[in-house]
């Protein structure tokens, strides 16, 4: 018999005093973010410390701050890593540290912010599966981490567990990591890429490795450029789209599932501004409309279906879109007033909602006065057993409960108890295996979502 465990979750709502969130950064089954204020928030799946708060082995459904600092300027969520830093430019990471892609000399995961180095100029980081990139403030480009397929672009196949200098250019000006190949632009117009190419995500019209930079074709005029997981995706200063690379689930979007290996033009449109890019693909026009396509198995285009889109569908979010933020498996996007809609999966609390429903359509989870969100006391939430045979004990200290409501998986009722006691015993015998979402709702309406799996 499975040894019984006991769960203890403490949570603490959100109280955010009129704060907007200025960067939002989307990785595998997380995220990341900072507010106006500087304060550096994460929520979603915890399993290797991404989040950044310690030693949680749970899941967290809502944003909670990591550390007391506020004075983060930018934030990386990865795979399952998170890289930030600060307004004096040190480099900050935690999280998964496969391959030594933090790049704090281990391979040793960190569930707190370690600094990376003692410089003070970094500017930006992107990071994905295996390995990390960053540039600095003197236009320099920095890589670490797994270099198997010469994804680090050093001319090696070597792992490197701390930053190594790519070349001696110093006018890179964005840099964006897939899950084995990465994409670049330089101050000069030009796109460049490398590492894995064998579906044709390098763009260099062959299927190809490449552990250099190696530019793409001759153009001198790509104004954005994005990696995918295994495509490429660019705009130019003519504000018309192109793409390359594997193209199964119709990530290109140019109505096939074919792999394309040079970069082709998506439509005749030249008010595209930048695309952010996963498996699925959310687009944003100079209009501040949105288009996606791609995969779509989670509800990730936000579209309420699960069907993969080839080509460009128009999304209605609600309001001007001013940002665009894709995940893993799902997606922000964030209107003019601030306010932040989001849809796709939410299996781990990655959207943020305080549940783990996904969300079939764009639903504001997020607005700049109190974020949606009111300010609870600190609240001890305890389910035990979990995993569990079907009797799960449930205990509630500090908080007066009016109601406790048991989902399935979809957001179905299956329990309701009111005027409960803040102690009691739920029995899902009866329930199939599977995820269950236990909601209890204080006598001032406010409430709190956990998860328990039944075997």
């Amino acid at each position: 018999m499975r040894s019984k465990l006991l769960i203890t979750f403490c949570l603490l709502a959100i109280s955010v005093n009129a704060q907007c969130w200025q960067k939002i950064s989307a990785g595998n089954q997380f995220t990341a973010a900072i507010k106006s204020d500087g304060t550096l928030w994460t929520w979603g799946d915890h399993q290797y410390g991404q989040l950044g708060i310690g030693p949680v082995t749970s899941d967290v459904g809502a944003p909670v701050q990591v550390g007391t600092a506020n004075d983060w300027s930018f934030v990386c969520a990865g795979w399952y890593s998170v890289f930030a830093i600060k307004n004096n430019g040190t480099l900050w990471a935690w999280g998964q540290n496969t391959y030594g892609k933090l790049g704090d000399g281990t391979n040793t995961n960190r569930n707190t912010p370690v600094q990376i180095g003692t410089d003070t100029n970094w500017q930006y980081i992107s990071s994905n599966l295996n390995c990390t990139m960053g540039i600095k403030a003197d236009g320099s480009l920095w890589a670490w981490g797994g270099n198997l397929s010469g994804q680090l672009g050093d001319g090696t196949y070597v792992n490197r567990s701390t930053p190594v200098r790519i070349g001696q250019a110093n006018d890179w000006v964005s840099i964006s990591v897939g899950s084995s190949h990465n994409v670049g632009r330089r101050s000069n117009g030009t796109l460049w890429t490398w590492g894995v190419g064998i579906n044709g995500q390098l763009g260099l019209g062959a299927t190809m490795f490449a552990n250099v930079p190696t530019q793409v074709g001759t153009d001198t005029d790509w104004a954005f450029a994005t990696a995918g997981e295994q495509h490429g995706v660019a705009v130019k200063t003519n504000g018309t789209l192109w793409v390359w690379g594997y193209n199964v689930q119709g990530q290109l979007g140019d109505n096939t599932t074919v792999n394309k290996t040079t970069p082709i033009q998506i439509g005749t449109d030249n008010n595209w501004l930048n695309v952010q890019a996963c498996n699925h693909n959310l687009g944003l026009k100079t209009d501040g409309t949105v288009w996606v396509w791609g995969l779509n198995t989670s509800y990730q285009l936000g579209d309420a279906t699960i069907t993969n889109r080839t080509s460009p569908q128009q999304l209605t979010v609600g309001a001007v879109v001013q940002q665009v933020i894709a995940g893993g498996s799902f997606s922000f996007f964030q209107v003019a007033n601030g306010t932040i809609y989001a849809c796709g999966n939410n299996s781990d609390g990655m959207l943020g909602d305080g549940t783990y429903l996904s969300r079939q359509t764009p639903l504001a989870i997020f607005q700049c006065s109190g974020l949606g969100m009111e300010e609870l006391e600190a609240t001890q939430f305890t389910l035990y057993p979990n995993p569990t045979q079907g009797i799960v004990s449930l205990k509630v200290e500090n908080m007066t409960i009016r109601e406790v409501e048991v989902y399935d998986i979809f957001g179905k009722m299956i329990y309701s108890q009111t005027a409960v006691e803040n102690e009691l015993q739920l029995d899902l015998t009866q329930n199939q295996t599977g995820v269950y979402l236990v909601k209890i709702t204080s006598e001032n309406n406010r409430s709190i979502t956990k998860k328990v799996v039944v075997q």
